[in-house]
């Protein structure tokens, strides 16, 4: 008989296993308890949805709701699909779909996304009726330096800032509180507080949030973390929140921040901001059969490039953008 309920916290060491044994051999969150509550623990239990065959683990539906990073988003929550994983002598009974029904009974919600989705189960969510999307990856190059991880076999041409007048100023959770970014321009309701709790307080990546000014005026924030390589090192902007056309006004400060920073290049893996906007800034679009490798995968680093499709069903109010961060995309693969 099969029973269906969220997890509890005794139900975790079950669930770290089943991930082990069905997912990945020793993958992050079979390991690492502390990142596993980070990231799906709450005062109760933890944000899966689990299905039982008697005393036996057989499906496990990790996600993760907005409202995990501010309650103020209670009302709005976008559910984030994170591990949606079925024992494979329980897949013709339909369990995997179970499950999913029982998350949109039990979680109060506006939107159901998922990030990373991989092809073969591109159909069924289209079956479903969820719209699917693949983010694009734009790059900007630091022309002061050599270019180690990019690989350019056919010396094309390669991204460089253009001028910009808006500038960056470093966020600490004090400076975010008072920013007086706009939440009517927010991509699903993104607000100061879940910039703070989602990257400042993270217990693994160090990552640094940017308030975008033009004209004295905050207008957005990014944040963003340097990947390695080896001695390379690359910036990535994981998330965005604000007005998307100043983007289009970055490029010196863009410069100026790979400077800063030491790295080779940056790049921007995004669904919902015009290439135009974009591009004003120097920005290229990566090309997924290009010459040029820009590569997605550091931990641990493929030298290929990469494809993110994203699935999105329910209201959506305001400009839709989706970043890399959203979802699990953004997490520690080696601790």
């Amino acid at each position: 008989m099969i029973s269906i309920r969220r997890s509890a916290k005794e139900d975790i060491p079950s669930v770290m296993d089943f991930i082990s044994t069905y997912w990945v051999d020793k993958h992050v969150l079979s390991k690492s308890l502390k990142l596993l509550d980070w990231q799906y623990g709450t005062e109760d239990g933890f944000n899966f949805i689990l299905a039982w065959d008697e005393a036996i683990l057989v499906g496990v539906l990790g996600y993760i709701p907005t409202r995990r990073y501010d309650e103020k988003l209670s009302a709005n929550t976008t559910i984030w699909l994170a591990l949606w994983l079925v024992h494979d002598e329980y897949q013709s009974s339909m369990l995997g779909l179970k499950l999913l029904k029982a998350l949109e009974v039990t979680e109060p919600h506006v939107a159901i996304a998922v990030n990373g989705v991989n092809l073969k189960a591109v159909q069924i969510y289209k079956a479903l009726g969820y719209s699917v999307e693949d983010l694009c990856q734009y790059y900007l190059v630091n022309t002061t330096v050599p270019q180690n991880v990019l690989q350019n076999p056919k010396n094309l041409p390669l991204a460089t800032a253009v001028f910009g007048r808006a500038i960056f100023k470093r966020m600490h959770a004090s400076d975010l509180e008072y920013l007086g970014v706009s939440i009517e321009t927010n991509s699903w309701l993104k607000t100061p507080e879940f910039f703070n709790k989602r990257f400042l307080q993270h217990p693994f990546y160090e990552y640094y949030l940017y308030g975008i000014f033009l004209s004295g005026k905050p207008h957005a924030v990014i944040a963003s973390r340097i990947a390695k390589y080896k001695s390379s090192r690359v910036l990535r902007v994981v998330d965005f929140t604000g007005d998307a056309d100043v983007l289009g006004d970055c490029g010196s400060a863009f410069e100026n921040l790979m400077a800063e920073h030491n790295v080779e290049y940056m790049d921007f893996w995004q669904f919902g901001i015009e290439s135009e906007i974009l591009e004003r800034s120097g920005f290229q679009a990566v090309d997924l059969a290009g010459e040029l490798i820009c590569p997605n995968y550091f931990e641990s680093f493929v030298k290929k490039n990469g494809r993110i499709i994203c699935c999105f069903k329910g209201r959506v109010d305001r400009p839709l953008i989706v970043c890399r961060a959203d979802g699990d995309q953004d997490r520690p693969n080696e601790i």
